[in-house]
């Protein structure tokens, strides 16, 4: 057994099995309920401790920590890192200075460094326990082993703002364990960079850049066009810029928020389809893998689609972890494959901890809890409560590892009403500009979703892509659609769950709306109790609740 770590941003640990692939993962926020936590992931190592003992697996003989270089001050202060988390804002002080020095020890100080921080991270997993014996990855590696493991031939981009002095990368994948770097690109210039910095510009905090997304479709950024090129631009080899981000900055604060947020997704979408058109032309594959924070943007991801199918390549896939809580995923399967192992694709995200029971003293007034499943008539109650108009929420089996809830931890209603959406983002306290996302089979994806096919499966499995909606889905779903036409959809298949797949299947149109089960400024719900709140909240009348085995 492999234990894989992160304890940057979004901190993680995951269990690797050399003849199984990745069992077991959970980001930390889930487990503190703070929302991207920082720093060494204490309570996850617990958890995959836990799931060893439990499972009656073999002893875990090696760790991986995600990043070489330019984390050890944060490594050596994890208390006050911890507390304070990262810097919502890339111009303060703070992040500069962490940007500049990461950028440094990368390039001078990456041996020295990594023997500091092995002792140091060696210690904390001696004290809860685990073993010491610790192999550091490089940041943008990690990212493309997360996405490109068992699938061979793959051409992986990464980007995301800085990690190990880069701010991208593109790997090819020769064999099921030769991982080739073949491209590089510095810190910490590019488009996650200038996403970042323009979110944070128009007054959103990390982690909000997909309330930018919401609002780009309702903007004109043509007007401001030229002033982003002027600041990232590419020249086919890398990024440049000829704007500081200061300057930039200055310019948006006078423009009207919706056309900065316009003119910003038209221009990260243009500068990942230059580089996407690029790196194809000069290397090839047949299957294009993408990861690092910038792919959690769906639009994005499009027109990545879009290049990918016109180059002729077979697939395209985004890691369901796409920022920077998929590297202890990725650190594993560097490690695995550095040993002569072959890493294995993962083929379902919900593998993080089950809910357990409510505890006897929370009280359950509303909603009422339904347990078990198909024998239980679960699916049928479930599917009669949204006939009737109703919101429902799910908290069933193992959590899903990623940003997005995929019927594990999600409030499900039916999508023929707007208005219903807006009165469950209102109960939870979130952006009433914030889209939803549609729930729907497979039997129906292609009359629903235009251009759906099954080169894009992996991305609707873990709805990573926004495609454009068929006129049905727009008459008969309308709260399922994007401003600008678009759903980002999880298109379900009976083998992944077959109960599910059961209950949307009394549906009409067999599609609803799946939004992921927390309050606003949370993370996702980790246990039963939380659930329980939380659907409450959102004034769902029913709770589906059903536990499960952690070992598969």
């Amino acid at each position: 057994m492999i234990l894989g770590l992160c304890d940057g941003h979004d901190a993680g640990a995951a269990l690797l099995c050399p003849e199984r692939g990745v069992v077991f993962a959970v980001s930390e926020e889930r487990l503190t309920r703070r929302k991207h936590q920082t720093g060494f992931p204490r309570a996850s190592v617990a958890a995959c401790l836990r799931y060893v003992e439990k499972g009656g697996l073999d002893d875990i003989e090696a760790v991986a920590l995600a990043e070489v270089a330019g984390r050890l001050p944060f490594r050596l202060l994890d208390g006050l890192y911890k507390r304070r988390g990262g810097d919502g804002d890339p111009l303060s002080l703070s992040a500069r200075t962490a940007a500049l020095y990461s950028e440094m020890a990368s390039r001078f100080a990456a041996r020295p460094e990594s023997w500091v921080a092995q002792r140091i991270v060696a210690r904390r997993l001696r004290g809860l326990g685990a073993p010491s014996s610790l192999h550091l990855v490089d940041h943008h590696r990690c990212h493309a082993w997360s996405v490109a493991a068992g699938r061979p031939d793959a051409l992986v981009l990464t980007l995301d703002a800085f990690g190990d002095g880069l701010s991208g990368a593109v790997f090819r994948l020769r064999s099921s364990t030769d991982l080739e770097r073949v491209e590089a690109f510095a810190a910490p210039l590019g488009p996650a960079m200038l996403f970042g910095q323009v979110t944070a510009g128009l007054g959103f905090g990390m982690g909000e850049e997909g309330k930018v997304v919401a609002r780009s479709a309702a903007g004109n950024g043509a007007g401001l066009a030229a002033h982003f090129e002027a600041c990232v631009s590419w020249d086919g080899r890398g990024f440049s810029q000829r704007m500081s981000w200061s300057a930039l900055r200055r310019l948006i604060v006078s423009e009207p928020p919706e056309d900065v947020a316009a003119a910003l997704q038209q221009h990260v979408e243009r500068l990942v389809a230059a580089v996407l058109r690029s790196v194809i032309a000069r290397h090839g594959g047949s299957r294009l893998c993408l990861a690092g924070g910038l792919f959690a943007n769906v639009a994005v991801n499009r027109v990545a689609l879009e290049i990918a199918r016109q180059s002729g390549f077979e697939e395209t896939y985004v890691f369901p972890a796409m920022g920077d809580s998929g590297l202890c995923v990725g650190a594993a399967h560097a490690l695995l494959a550095s040993q002569g192992g072959t890493p294995q694709r993962l083929s379902d995200p919900r593998i993080g901890p089950s809910p357990g029971s409510p505890s006897p003293t929370t009280p359950v007034t509303r909603p009422r809890v339904v347990h078990g499943g198909a024998a239980e008539g679960a699916p049928s109650q479930v599917s009669a409560a949204l006939l009737r108009g109703e919101v429902v929420g799910l908290c069933r089996g193992r959590m899903e590892f990623g940003p997005r809830a995929l019927g594990a931890r999600s409030l499900i209603f039916l999508a023929d009403e707007p208005a219903r959406g807006l009165t469950v983002n209102a109960a939870l306290g979130r952006d009433p500009k914030m889209p939803f996302g549609p729930l729907m089979t497979d039997r129906v994806a292609p009359r629903l979703l235009e251009g759906w096919s099954p080169d894009c499966q992996g991305m609707t499995d873990a709805m990573t892509v926004a495609l454009p909606a068929s006129g049905h889905l727009r008459a008969v779903a309308p709260g399922a659609v994007h401003l600008d036409g678009t759903a980002r959809a999880q298109v379900l298949r009976r083998e992944q769950d077959p109960e599910l797949y059961s209950m949307l299947s009394e549906l009409p149109e067999e599609v609803c709306i799946n939004t992921s089960l927390n309050l606003h400024g949370e993370p996702i719900v980790d246990s039963a109790d939380a659930a329980l709140r939380s659907a409450g909240a959102a004034g769902a009348s029913l709770l589906w609740l059903q536990g499960a085995v952690e070992r598969a």
